[in-house]
C-alpha cells in the first residue's frame, strides 16, 4: 500500500512543482518608455517588468524572454533568482547585458506591437502580444500575477500595479476629411469620429489639442494656409486617441522643393519661459545673446509632415525639434535639427531625403540649417564646399535645399544636412552605431560623442615617437590611421584656407574625426566649413600649410602631420595628391559647374527668403561669385606655399597625350584625367608616377618625352620632372568593346564555409580588359571602391573582389586572382551594384535580390548566385541560378562541382567519418588518409556565429574526440584542411 501512496505523494510533489514554477508571469510591459524608468545610463528603453507569484524565491535559471514564438529561448536569464512576491526589470535595448541590477535582452520591441514570450527551460509558461502605446503607457496585470490585462496611464516598474487606474484602451483616432496637400481655392474639412463615446478637439495654430481646445462641431474653413490638428476624448473609461495633423497650403504655387511642414504648441516656441525660439528674460544684449531661451538644450514636441519637390507627402510623423548651430543660432531664422523617437510611438525617418546618397533611407534625426555664417551672404558655402569633395577620401555631410513652413506661416529656405553623428557612420559606412568611436575637438580638449577618446591619443602619441625613417613606419601608421583620408582632410582644409579649424590666433574648432571599434581606422570628417573659400573675408593668401605643419600651438592633428612628414614616402605622397586635387577637383571648371549647379536650384524661390529674412538677392548672387573668384586666386597661392613650404625648386607644368587619343589613358600619381590632351601642375623636387593604361584592343608601346626616361618601354614610370614637359604615350592596334560581366555574387555565405560576402567579374571577350582605376559601386559613393593599379583580365579570364580578405584567404586560398579588401559588404536583401569606368560612367550593374524568383539557395545555404548569359539582362532572375557549394570563384562554372557536403577542390588526400551525430555525450572524426602525411592536416571547430573555437595544426592522431561536456547544447561546425583542400561538417550535441 505504500508504493501506491509514495507515487501520489511525488506525483502531486511533480505537479505542484510545476504550478509553482509558472507562477513567474510577465506583469507589465512598454515599448514607449519616454521617462517612465532609465537604466544604468539613465536611457530610456523599453522595458519588460516579470512577477514571482509565489511566496518563496525562484531561481531564474533556464528561463528565458523572446519576441520572437518560434524562438522562445532568444535571451536566458543569468544564474539569478526572483524574490517571494516581487517584480524584476528588464530592459529590452538590445545590448545583451545579465548584470543582475540592470538586465538588458538582445531583442528590442518594436513600437509597432509583438509578441513577449516568457519560457521555462524551452517550455513556454507566459505569453503577451504587446500593442501600440503612447509616449509614456504601459499594458500590466490588475491585480498583480492576475489573468486581468488594462492600459496604464501612469505605469508603476518595480512596484505593485494594484493602485494603478485600469484603462480600456484608446479612443480610435479621428478622421479628418480631406487629404494634406497643395491646393489652389479655399478648402472646407470636416472631421468625423468612429466612436460613438468620443468628442473632437482641434486647433488651427499647429499646438497639439488638450481637454480645453476648441470643440469640433461644424465644418472648418481653410482659407490659408493651415494645419489642422485633432485629437478624440473619450466619455468612458479610455484614454484619448493620438493627434492627427494635417497641413493645407492654399495657393502656394511652384514649390518645387522639398518641404517640411512643422507644427508644434505655439508657447514652445514664443513664451518668454519655455519658449526656445525667444530671446528670453536672461539674455546677453550682445550678439549671439547667450543665455537666451534659444541657448538652453530643450528638446519640444512636434509633427512633421514631408512633402517631395512634386508636393506630393511622402511621410509624417512626431518627433523633437531642437534649436540647432553655434552662434548661427542667433540669427532671425534659426536653424532646427528634428530627432525621432522610438518613445513616440513611431521610428526613425524611412526614406531616401539626399539624391545624392539614395540608399540612405533611414535617419534617426537630421539637421535644418539656416545657412550658417553664411546666413545672409551665400548660405552654400559649407554645402558646396563639402560636395566639391565628393569624389575624395573625405567623409562629407550631404545637402538637399527645402523650404520649412513653421505652423502653417512660411519660413523660408533651408540646408537639409545629415547629422553626423554615430549613426551617420551606421548608414554611410554599415559600421555598428554602439560599436564606434566619434571625436570631437574643440578648444583645448578632444572629447568623445560616442565612445573614447584613449585609442585616438594612444596613436597619436605612437606616431610622434616613431623612427620615422623606418621602412616600414608608414605601413605600420596605416595599421591605425586612414593614411589616404587624413591627407585628403588635411590638404582639402589647408586649400580653404579655414579660418574656424586650426589657426594661429585661436585654438583647434570644429575638428571631427571616428573609427569602428572593431579594429577600424581613424577617419576625418570636415565639419562647418563656413569660413573657407575666403569666408567672413578671409585673405586669399593666408597661409593655412605653415600654420598646420608649425602651429603657434601645439595641438595632436598637427604634430601628427608633422612627424608624417619627416617621412619622405609620406611626405612625396602628401604633396602629390595635395597637387592631384588642385589640378582636378579645384579647377575652377569643376568649381563653378558644382556652385552654379547649386545657385540655379535655389535661385527661383530667393526672392521671397529674402523678403522675410535678412539679407538680398543681389548680395547672396554677389557673394557666390566671390566665392569662385576666392577660389582661382587661390591656386597659384597655394602652390606657391607648397613650394616654399617644403624647399622645393620649382613648378612644373606636365602634359599628358596619348596617341592615338583614342588608345588609352594615364594615370598620374593618384589620379586619371576625365580626357587628354591635359596639363596639371607639380614640383620639381618630388617624383611623379605616371602609368600609360591601354584602352581594350591596343598595346603600350613606348614614350615620348623630353625627360629622361630609363625605360621608355615600361607602361609606369617614376621620375623627377624639373621643367615643363610633354608624356605622350604611344600604343598600337584597334579599338575592341569591353566585353566585362558580373559573373558569380557571394553575398551571404553559409556558417560552415564563410569566406565573406564576394563579387567575380569575367572577361568574357578575346581581348585583355584593364580596369585600372574603374569602380565598383553600391550606390554609397562614400564607400566608391577604386579598382587598384594593374588590374588585368585576360580574354576569358576572372577577377574575384572580396569584401573580407582574412575569411575569403581561409576559404580558397589557391585564388590567385582576388583583390585587396572593398570598403562595403553586399546586402543580406540584395542591391545595385555597378561597374563604372575613371569617368564614372556606367559600364554594367546587377540589381539582385534574396527573394523569390532569385535563387534561394545562395542567401546562406552554401551557394553562389552564377550568372547564365552576358548577353542577357543582368537584372533577369532567370539569368541567374545556384553554382557550386562554396562558390567557383576565379574561374569557370563546372556543372560536376560537389552537391551534398561543401568541400572545396578535389578530396582526393583524406575522408572524414564522424559519429554518432547528433550526441548527447561525445562525437568521434575519423580521419581516412589516402596518400599524403597527416601532419599536413589541421582541424578547426567553430560555434554556431561562426567564431573559431577549437583549433589542432599538424595533427597526430586520426581519430579526434569532442566531448560535450566542454561545449554547450548546440550547432558546430568542423573544418579539416590539408594545402589544397578542405572538408567542412555540421555537429550537433543535445
Amino acid at each position: 500500500m505504500k508504493k501506491p501512496f509514495l507515487f501520489f505523494v511525488f506525483f502531486l510533489m511533480f505537479c505542484l512543482s510545476n504550478y509553482l514554477k509558472a507562477q513567474i508571469v510577465i506583469n507589465e510591459v512598454s515599448n514607449a518608455n519616454g521617462s517612465i524608468i532609465g537604466d544604468e545610463t539613465n536611457e530610456f528603453n523599453d522595458w519588460i517588468e516579470i512577477y514571482n507569484n509565489n511566496p518563496f524565491p525562484v531561481s531564474l535559471l533556464n528561463y528565458s524572454l523572446s519576441d520572437d514564438p518560434g524562438k522562445p529561448d532568444k535571451w536566458f536569464f543569468p544564474d539569478i533568482s526572483i524574490d517571494a512576491n516581487s517584480y524584476k526589470i528588464i530592459f529590452a535595448s538590445g545590448k545583451d547585458i545579465l548584470d543582475e541590477n540592470f538586465l538588458h535582452t538582445n531583442f528590442k520591441l518594436s513600437s509597432n506591437g509583438e509578441n513577449i514570450i516568457l519560457s521555462d527551460d524551452g517550455n513556454i509558461v507566459d505569453n503577451y502580444y504587446l500593442g501600440m502605446l503612447q509616449n509614456n503607457n504601459s499594458f500590466g496585470r490588475n491585480p498583480d500575477g492576475s489573468d486581468v490585462w488594462c492600459l496604464f496611464n501612469n505605469p508603476s516598474p518595480n512596484l505593485s500595479n494594484n493602485n494603478s487606474q485600469c484603462y480600456e484602451g484608446y479612443e480610435p483616432d479621428p478622421i479628418i476629411s480631406l487629404n494634406s496637400g497643395f491646393y489652389s481655392f479655399n478648402q472646407v474639412v470636416e472631421l468625423f469620429t468612429p466612436s460613438p463615446t468620443a468628442i473632437i478637439r482641434y486647433t488651427l495654430d499647429g499646438g497639439f489639442p488638450t481637454s480645453t481646445s476648441s470643440l469640433y462641431s461644424s465644418e472648418l474653413l481653410i482659407n490659408s494656409t493651415k494645419i489642422i490638428s485633432a485629437k478624440c476624448y473619450s466619455s468612458v473609461n479610455k484614454l484619448p486617441s493620438k493627434t492627427v495633423k494635417s497641413t493645407y497650403f492654399i495657393n502656394e504655387n511652384e514649390l518645387n522643393l522639398p518641404i517640411f511642414s512643422i507644427s508644434i504648441n505655439p508657447e514652445d516656441l514664443w513664451d518668454n519661459k519655455i519658449g526656445m525660439y525667444v530671446m528670453g528674460p536672461d539674455a546677453s544684449p550682445k550678439f549671439p545673446y547667450y543665455g537666451a531661451n534659444f541657448w538652453k538644450s530643450w528638446d519640444k514636441l512636434c509633427h512633421v509632415e514631408y512633402f517631395d519637390n512634386k508636393n506630393i507627402k511622402q511621410f509624417e510623423l512626431q518627433a523633437e525639434l531642437q534649436i540647432h548651430g553655434g552662434r548661427s543660432r542667433a540669427f532671425a531664422q534659426r536653424s532646427f535639427r528634428i530627432v525621432t523617437k522610438k518613445k513616440l510611438g513611431q521610428g526613425p525617418i524611412e526614406y531616401p531625403l539626399f539624391r545624392e546618397k539614395s540608399f540612405i533611407k533611414t535617419f534617426k534625426s537630421i539637421n535644418l540649417r539656416n545657412g550658417g555664417q553664411e546666413y545672409d551672404a551665400s548660405r552654400i558655402r559649407d554645402a558646396f564646399m563639402h560636395r566639391i569633395l565628393k569624389n575624395t577620401n573625405v567623409d562629407i555631410i550631404e545637402y538637399e535645399p527645402v523650404i520649412v513652413f513653421l505652423n502653417g506661416e512660411y519660413w523660408g529656405v533651408y540646408d537639409m544636412r545629415e547629422r553626423q553623428d554615430e549613426h551617420y557612420l551606421e548608414s554611410n559606412h554599415k559600421v555598428d552605431a554602439d560599436l564606434v568611436d566619434v571625436l570631437k575637438h574643440r578648444g583645448t580638449k578632444i572629447w568623445a560623442q560616442a565612445g573614447s577618446n584613449e585609442d585616438f591619443l594612444k596613436m597619436a602619441t605612437k606616431i610622434k615617437s616613431a623612427d620615422h625613417k623606418s621602412a616600414d613606419f608608414i605601413e605600420n601608421v596605416s595599421q591605425a590611421l586612414d593614411v589616404k583620408n587624413f591627407v585628403d582632410y588635411m590638404a582639402s582644409q589647408i586649400y580653404y584656407g579655414n579660418d574656424d579649424w586650426i589657426d594661429n590666433t585661436s585654438p583647434c574648432n570644429n575638428i571631427r574625426l571616428w573609427r569602428s571599434q572593431n579594429s577600424g581606422k581613424w577617419r576625418y570628417a570636415h565639419f562647418d566649413l563656413d569660413k573657407g573659400l575666403g569666408g567672413k573675408r578671409r585673405e586669399v593668401g593666408v597661409n593655412n600649410l605653415a600654420m598646420v605643419h608649425n602651429p603657434i600651438g601645439p595641438n595632436v592633428h598637427s604634430d601628427m602631420l608633422r612627424a608624417l612628414l619627416k617621412n619622405t614616402v609620406f611626405m612625396n605622397y602628401f604633396v602629390n595628391r595635395y597637387a592631384d586635387i588642385m589640378n582636378t577637383t579645384f579647377q575652377p571648371v569643376n568649381m563653378e559647374k558644382i556652385a552654379f549647379e547649386m545657385r540655379d536650384e535655389l535661385d527661383p524661390f530667393m526672392h521671397r527668403h529674402f523678403e522675410k529674412w535678412d539679407g538680398t538677392y543681389t548680395k547672396w548672387l554677389y557673394e557666390i561669385d566671390e566665392m569662385l573668384e576666392f577660389n582661382k586666386q587661390r591656386l597659384p597661392i597655394a602652390r606657391q606655399h607648397i613650394q616654399n613650404e617644403f624647399a622645393l625648386k620649382n613648378q612644373v607644368n606636365v602634359t599628358l597625350i596619348c596617341s592615338p587619343l583614342e588608345a588609352g589613358r594615364i594615370n598620374i600619381n593618384t589620379v586619371i584625367p576625365d580626357s587628354l590632351p591635359w596639363t596639371g601642375v607639380y614640383f620639381n623636387g618630388v617624383p611623379v608616377t605616371i602609368t600609360a593604361i591601354a584602352n581594350p584592343g591596343f598595346t603600350f608601346e613606348y614614350w615620348g618625352s623630353n625627360s629622361i626616361i630609363s625605360d621608355l618601354y615600361q607602361e609606369s614610370i617614376l621620375l623627377n620632372i624639373s621643367s615643363d614637359d610633354k608624356f605622350i604615350a604611344y600604343f598600337t592596334g584597334s579599338s575592341k568593346d569591353v566585353k566585362v560581366t558580373f559573373s558569380e555574387i557571394n553575398y551571404n555565405s553559409s556558417i560552415e564555409s564563410d569566406a565573406g560576402d564576394w563579387l567575380e567579374l569575367h572577361n568574357y571577350g578575346n581581348v585583355s580588359v584593364n580596369l585600372t582605376g574603374w569602380y565598383i559601386d553600391n550606390g554609397n559613393r562614400s564607400n566608391l571602391y577604386q579598382i587598384p593599379f594593374g588590374t588585368i583580365i585576360p580574354p576569358n579570364g576572372y577577377a574575384v573582389f572580396s569584401c573580407d580578405t582574412q575569411k575569403f584567404v581561409s576559404q580558397y586560398p589557391f585564388v590567385a586572382k582576388y583583390t585587396s579588401q572593398i570598403p562595403f559588404n553586399l546586402s543580406n536583401s540584395g542591391e545595385k551594384i555597378s561597374l563604372l569606368d575613371y569617368n564614372y560612367k556606367m559600364v554594367l550593374s546587377v540589381n539582385y535580390s534574396d527573394a523569390s524568383p532569385w535563387p534561394m539557395e545562395a542567401d546562406g545555404m552554401g551557394k553562389t548566385l552564377e550568372l547564365k548569359d552576358p548577353l542577357v539582362s543582368l537584372d533577369l532572375p532567370s539569368n541567374w541560378f545556384a553554382g557550386c557549394f562554396g562558390g567557383s570563384p576565379g574561374k569557370q562554372y563546372n556543372p560536376e562541382c560537389s552537391t551534398g557536403i561543401l568541400q572545396n577542390e578535389l578530396l582526393n588526400s583524406f575522408q572524414v567519418e564522424i559519429g554518432p551525430n547528433p550526441s548527447f555525450d561525445f562525437i568521434k572524426i575519423k580521419i581516412i588518409l589516402t596518400h599524403g602525411d597527416l601532419s599536413d592536416l589541421s582541424f578547426s571547430m567553430y560555434d554556431y556565429m561562426g567564431n573559431e573555437i577549437k583549433r589542432m595544426n599538424s595533427l597526430a592522431e586520426y581519430e579526434i574526440r569532442i566531448d560535450r561536456d566542454n561545449f554547450s547544447p548546440g550547432m558546430y561546425f568542423i573544418k579539416i584542411c590539408d594545402k589544397k583542400s578542405f572538408i567542412s561538417k555540421k555537429i550537433i550535441f543535445y
